[in-house]
């Protein structure tokens, strides 16, 4: 594992000028950081996990995706609660289901889904005074930031804005997903390849605030054939909180939500701010 710092040396012009905007957002936020004081660790809050993609079927599993990820945050002296939230109509095991909050089709973009999962943290969290933290997953982590963003600026479709201390994004496509979703033409799939019309509403703000101020991490893996290191740490971060590893996969048995490295780290980043 190794701590990635945006705007390395590469011979693609493509990826210089993709990683300009987090660069200069990381020294924005290096002098106004370098004034605040330091938050004092909190394991209490309660945690909300949102599931990525699915091709087909529309329907997730939240429980395979991220109890193993619970066991381990509670290993770590979480107490939680710990809420697993769904977008699509089918999904199993979740907690709470962003339909509940909005209406949409369960192929519509991220943004779209952003827009219910606003709502359910204002609603069940924000107007009732609680902080959360936020964990997403793959598409999941484009959800939670949206909503964020979305709600910070008053984006047609998004509430008030609501409070989330810190986010973890594993795997999220910030810049967008492995070049063939440059052949998708519609939906979830669309949405997420580079250059798409809401990735760059998205990338307007590369380091989006919640209420009170969030602290995000992003975290990729040159493992993960799916999302392109750059993309998935894609997001105007202090450098300590954009971590790569070199062999984590986005799918299969030992994923981001699944990877013992991964779930210690993203652990350490919703205990303590700025690590």
């Amino acid at each position: 594992m190794h701590e990635a710092t945006p705007g390395g040396r590469t011979a693609l012009r493509g990826a210089v000028r993709l990683a300009l905007l987090p660069l200069l957002a990381v020294a924005l936020i290096a002098a106004l950081s370098a004034c605040q004081p330091t938050r004092p660790i909190d394991r209490s809050k309660p945690i909300v996990l949102v599931h990525g993609y699915n091709f087909s079927p529309a329907s997730v599993d939240c429980g395979g995706t991220f109890d193993t990820m619970i066991s381990a945050l509670k290993a770590q002296g979480f107490t939680g609660p710990f809420v697993k939230v769904g977008y699509y109509a089918d999904d199993t095991n979740c907690d709470v289901n962003l339909h509940s909050y909005k209406s949409f089709d369960d192929r519509d973009s991220f943004k779209t889904i952003g827009q219910a999962f606003s709502a359910f943290v204002q609603q069940k969290y924000t107007s009732k005074g609680i902080t959360i933290d936020a964990v997403g997953y793959s598409m999941g982590a484009l959800v939670v930031r949206a909503g964020i963003d979305g709600a910070q600026h008053a984006a047609s479709g998004f509430g008030a804005p609501i409070d989330v201390e810190d986010f973890v994004s594993l795997g999220g496509p910030h810049a967008g997903a492995a070049w063939y979703t440059r052949l998708c033409l519609w939906g979830q799939c669309e949405a997420m390849k580079p250059g798409s019309d809401d990735l760059n509403w998205l990338n307007q703000d590369t380091n989006p605030q919640g209420k009170n101020g969030t602290d995000s991490t992003v975290i990729g893996s040159d493992g993960d054939t799916t999302v392109p290191t750059l993309s998935a740490t894609y997001m105007g971060v202090l450098p300590g909180s954009r971590v790569v590893y070199s062999d984590v996969p986005h799918s299969g048995a030992n994923n981001y939500t699944h990877n013992a490295a991964v779930m210690a780290r993203a652990g350490n980043s919703l205990a303590q701010p700025s690590y």
